[in-house]
């Protein structure tokens, strides 16, 4: 696969993507997003023995994905660049930038407490503007294999992903896709599955993970709710930080109090308030909120 790897590198410059260091210093609140305390390289000897790529000067034509969202699946950091929807999703992954300033981070999950809180739409459109900064490479993991929905928002066309490669049906680059001519790459979830954790907490899957994340700047990782589903919990360790999507109006207390208790709290970045009346931040003891307005926001 090195084949691919050397490509990706040329893709935005010769000199390659360094891996992230951890700071022995703890880290501050940054804006809307709350940070917590410096996480471990995760770094290891098997993951630098793979070497993942994307040959995207040569990626076929039916894994260039053209996506034509439509205003329901609101992913308005391509319909509505301009707005303020986009604006709040660039001013977020600015902040993301600035904590990486100060701790390692590169895979970041995108969950909720449950199902309909708009997760998948948040973490294409986090995907989307972190790719339109200058000079990043951005990989969309699309990791809920219950109920895979990011790949819907960026075709209509059926996509093979993870199910297939743990399958042993396709190599990993090969089903790695490229979004328009964003330094934007889709992993999809292929297809869906009943019981997908046996997947997701293999050996295989972990080291691919790691692997493949080495060489972008950003992974965002789109996963199941955490409850009643043990998927996010098992993510959630393989990852950098999570930011959890909440619905203004609906999601309750309670609840996301027991669904943070399913994952690492010190692993919480900050959560996004979906569906918010206001763009106000406002904030609690649960950490940073960031605000995302109604009106076509997200």
């Amino acid at each position: 696969m090195s084949r691919i790897f050397d490509a990706l590198q040329r893709s935005q410059g010769d000199s390659p993507i360094p891996r992230a260091t951890t700071p022995n210093q703890p880290a501050s609140a940054v804006g809307s997003v709350l940070e917590t305390t410096a996480g471990e390289d995760a770094s290891s000897a098997t993951a630098t023995a793979v070497q993942p790529s994307i040959d995207w000067l040569s990626v076929p034509s039916d894994r260039v994905l053209h996506p034509q969202p439509t205003p329901e699946q609101r992913i308005i950091a391509l319909t509505t660049p301009n707005g303020a929807g986009a604006e709040m999703f660039r001013v977020l992954s600015t902040r993301l930038a600035h904590m990486k300033d100060k701790r390692a981070i590169t895979k970041v999950l995108v969950s909720s407490a449950v199902v309909d809180e708009g997760k998948s739409v948040v973490a294409v459109n986090l995907a989307i503007a972190l790719a339109q900064r200058p000079g990043e490479r951005i990989l969309l993991v699309e990791a809920d294999l219950r109920r895979p929905t990011a790949s819907s928002l960026l075709t209509s066309s059926p996509t093979k992903g993870i199910t297939e490669w743990h399958r042993g049906e396709l190599a990993i680059e090969d089903a790695l896709y490229r979004v328009g001519t964003l330094p934007l790459w889709f992993l999809s979830a292929g297809a869906g599955i009943s019981e997908p954790l046996p997947v997701l907490e293999s050996l295989d899957f972990a080291n691919m993970l790691e692997a493949i994340s080495a060489h972008f700047d950003w992974v965002v990782i789109d996963s199941t709710p955490m409850l009643p589903m043990a998927d996010a919990a098992s993510l959630a360790r393989l990852s950098d930080g999570v930011l959890v999507v909440v619905r203004e109006g609906q999601t309750r207390r309670k609840i996301l109090n027991k669904a943070l208790d399913t994952i690492d709290r010190k692993k919480v970045l900050g959560m996004v308030l979906n569906d918010a009346a206001s763009l106000q931040t406002t904030y609690d003891h649960f950490g940073g909120y960031y605000g995302v307005k109604k009106d076509g926001s997200k």
